[in-house]
């Protein structure tokens, strides 16, 4: 049988305290992390649903577009490329902008491959092929920021690969760019 003694009575309230210490305390913290991961859980769970929504949302636009919008998108990553006619574009630009075109030139896809491009699409990777052009201008610093700005605004997908500028002693650069249109093109249709 259990007294009333005062020491009894502080060992219940001693016990009582380690239990609730020991056992219950960290009990709730877990309690409280797992809820706080939960909430980060649920959080980002919504952000993704968002974000796969508005994906849904593209695509299902992108698919009801019409076939002329469809063909217009088709010249910022054609099928097939026009050299001749990114070569012409890349020549106007140049007169446009006030600079002097030292040079003009169309890379074949064997140089593209030298420098480690992939040039080949297949059906079902869908990788583009590079086709490379060589641009060489003598030009102002001005005018080749604006050359840039107006490469950049081409109506074809065109990357620079590679730049080399070198000023003369008349103050003008002469710069020799590589540039990269892409297409979709097959490599075994060519």
């Amino acid at each position: 049988m259990i007294t009333n003694s005062p020491f009894v009575q502080l060992f219940m309230v001693i016990l009582a305290g380690a239990i609730l210490v020991l056992f219950i305390r960290p009990s709730i913290a877990e309690i409280r992390t797992t809820q706080d991961q939960i909430e980060v859980y649920n959080y980002e769970l919504a952000r993704v649903t968002d974000v796969n929504k508005l994906v849904a949302e593209h695509a299902s636009t992108i698919n009801t577009l019409p076939l002329s919008s469809l063909q217009a998108l088709e010249k910022y990553i054609p099928i097939q490329i026009d050299e001749i006619a990114i070569m012409r574009d890349l020549q106007l630009v140049v007169e446009s902008v006030g600079a002097t075109l030292v040079m003009l030139e169309y890379a074949s896809g064997d140089a593209a491959q030298d420098d480690n491009v992939d040039t080949e699409t297949t059906a079902t990777n869908d990788k583009p092929k590079a086709t490379k052009f060589r641009l060489g201008v003598n030009t102002s610093y001005d005018n080749l920021k604006q050359l840039l700005s107006t490469i950049e605004l081409n109506n074809y997908q065109l990357t620079i690969d590679s730049a080399d500028v070198t000023p003369n002693d008349d103050g003008q650069l002469n710069v020799d760019i590589t540039l990269i249109a892409y297409s979709l093109e097959s490599a075994t249709t060519e």
